[in-house]
C-alpha cells in the first residue's frame, strides 16, 4: 500500500497521469521545500505557475515569497498614489504583486509614462504616452498638431499629426512599437503611405543600431514586412527614388482597436549600456510631402518574445 508521501499527491494530478505515476516525480516530491523553491526560482514566472498545479508541495514552493521575490525586479520605480493597480492596498504576497503589475500598468511619477511586467520573463515594459514624446513638424507651428484625450486611457494625452520620439531602457532585449490610429479610419489621413517613413533605434547617442522602412497607411495581420500593395504608391510617386515596395514594415491591428508598428529592436545587455539613453525615431524628411490624420497614442517598449 502506498503511503501519502509515496503517492506524490497523485489524486491531484490530471486523469491521464494517474495510471502510471512516474517514479521520478515521486522522488521530486521528497525534496525539501526550500530546495524545491530554489529550483523553481531558476525557471520563469510562467513555469512557476505551471509547477503550482503539480501537487500541494509544488504549490507551496511555487507560490512562496522566496520564489516571487526573485521574479520581481529589485529596482521597481516609484508609482503615483492613484495608480490603477492600487498599490495602496498591500498585496497579500509577492506573487500577487507580480500579477497585479503584469495585468495593470502602473503610472509613474510625472504621469506620462507607465510600467508593467512581462508575464513570461518578469522584465519591465514601458508605455510612453504622446505627452512624453518629442513631436516635431515643419516649423513646429502649434497649428500643425493638437492634443486630444484618448477614450481608452485614463488621464493620458494623445497627440494627433506626426510623431517623432524618444524613449528609455531596461536590461533585456526590447522591441519598440508606436501605437496609433488614422483619422476617419484612414479616410482622413494623407501623406502617410508614400514616401515611406524611416524608423531607427540608437543607444547611448551612437549610430543607429536598427533601421527600417515603414508604411503607416496600410496594415498586415501579422505585422511582418512584405510587399506593399502597389495601389498605395500613388501614380505620381512611382518614378521617385526609393519607391520599392519590398521589405517595408506594415502596422498590424490590435485587439483594442488601435494599430501598432514596430520601430526597431535594441539590447541593453551590451557592455556599458546600463545607463545609456535609448532613442527611437520615426521620420520622413526626404520629400517633405504634407502629412495629416495621424493620431498617436503612445510608444510601447516591450520584451522581445
Amino acid at each position: 500500500m502506498e503511503t501519502p508521501a509515496a503517492a506524490c499527491e497523485i489524486d491531484r494530478l490530471p486523469e491521464e497521469l494517474l495510471v502510471h505515476p512516474s517514479p521520478a516525480s515521486c522522488e521530486i516530491a521528497r525534496l525539501p521545500d526550500d530546495l524545491l523553491a530554489t529550483i523553481i526560482t531558476l525557471t520563469s514566472p510562467r513555469d512557476a505557475c505551471r509547477a503550482a498545479a503539480v501537487s500541494r508541495a509544488f504549490r507551496a514552493a511555487a507560490d512562496s515569497d522566496d520564489v516571487w521575490s526573485r521574479f520581481l525586479p529589485r529596482d521597481l520605480p516609484r508609482f503615483v498614489d492613484s495608480t490603477e493597480i492600487s498599490l495602496s492596498m498591500t498585496p497579500s504576497s509577492k506573487k500577487e504583486r507580480f500579477l497585479r503589475l503584469s495585468d495593470h500598468p502602473a503610472l509613474l511619477l510625472g504621469r506620462v509614462t507607465s510600467m508593467w511586467l512581462d508575464k513570461f520573463t518578469g522584465g519591465k515594459c514601458y508605455t510612453l504616452s504622446a505627452r512624453a514624446l518629442d513631436i516635431s513638424s515643419a516649423g513646429d507651428e502649434p497649428d500643425n498638431w493638437r492634443w486630444t484625450h484618448a477614450d481608452v486611457l485614463r488621464d493620458v494625452k494623445t497627440g494627433e499629426r506626426n510623431p517623432w520620439q524618444d524613449t528609455e531602457e531596461d536590461d533585456s532585449n526590447y522591441v519598440a512599437y508606436m501605437v496609433f490610429k488614422l483619422a476617419g479610419n484612414g479616410t482622413g489621413a494623407h501623406g502617410l503611405h508614400f514616401p515611406y517613413q524611416e524608423a531607427s533605434v540608437s543607444v547611448g547617442g551612437g549610430e543607429s543600431t536598427w533601421q527600417l522602412r515603414a508604411c503607416l497607411d496600410a496594415y498586415d495581420d501579422d505585422g511582418a514586412f512584405r510587399v506593399v500593395p502597389r495601389n498605395l504608391v500613388q501614380r505620381a510617386y512611382r518614378d521617385w527614388p526609393d519607391r520599392g515596395t519590398r521589405d517595408v514594415y506594415l502596422p498590424c491591428k490590435r485587439a483594442d482597436g488601435w494599430m501598432e508598428l514596430e520601430l526597431g529592436k535594441f539590447c541593453s545587455e551590451e557592455e556599458g549600456s546600463d545607463d545609456d539613453e535609448v532613442c527611437v525615431a520615426l521620420t520622413e524628411t526626404k520629400f517633405l510631402k504634407p502629412k495629416g490624420g495621424l493620431i498617436v497614442r503612445s510608444i510601447e517598449i516591450r520584451i522581445k518574445q
